[in-house]
């Protein structure tokens, strides 16, 4: 991992974060617990505002993906340009030496973390990151499972330094600011992508 030894601010700077979405294929969210829609309305706004606020994108896709599927339809649409995509066998990201070096190439000290499954892909990778020296931001309503009792993964990945986050957290220190001049040029092209507030998203269970 590239980074330096310096103290990095409690908030979350654009210019230290990358995202990393795991798993988000079709075999799994056909069969998450709970509703679908406002984990994958999230998960839309997720990439929109990677793309405002520069953030650079790794999706990973669970092998095999003739039964598990490519990314889910509705995001496919909305990754970034510059987004990376990656498949693994490995529960956890750090088990893959070419997403281990794919983020290190990145060159930015802290990861976003969304996807799924809560308890599994995610929790690993998540202390994987963790052991890396990676600062992991758990985007905590942009996660998903088969699994009805995830909060023992939730409260492993906060105990091991996970630091909690929603989306709508993000977003708005990711911003910074209600003065419309600072953002307005990326905010109406993120508005043509389909931006819309945090608080206009269904609510989460």
């Amino acid at each position: 991992m590239n980074s330096t030894d310096i103290t990095r601010s409690q908030l979350a700077r654009p210019g230290e974060l990358a995202v990393v979405l795991i798993d988000v294929q079709p075999q799994f969210v056909e069969n998450m617990h709970g509703a679908a829609e406002p984990v994958l309305a999230r998960l839309e706004q997720l990439l929109i505002i990677c793309e405002w606020f520069q953030l650079p994108v790794l999706a990973t896709l669970e092998e095999p993906i003739d039964r598990k599927g490519h990314l889910h339809d509705r995001l496919q649409p909305l990754l970034p340009p510059t987004a990376v995509t990656a498949t693994k066998q490995s529960y956890a990201i750090s088990g893959e030496p070419r997403i281990v070096d794919a983020l290190a190439q990145l060159d930015r000290p802290r990861m976003v973390v969304a996807g799924s499954e809560t308890d599994v892909c995610v929790l690993q990778s998540v202390l994987g990151l963790i052991e890396l020296g990676y600062d992991v931001f758990l985007l905590e309503d942009c996660l998903f499972s088969s699994e009805s009792h995830t909060d023992p993964a939730v409260s492993r990945m906060r105990q091991a330094g996970a630091i909690p986050c929603t989306y709508k957290m993000l977003f708005y220190e990711l911003l910074g600011t209600d003065d419309p001049l600072v953002w307005q040029t990326q905010q109406e092209q993120a508005t043509r992508r389909g931006f819309v507030a945090p608080e206009s998203l269904p609510p989460t269970a």
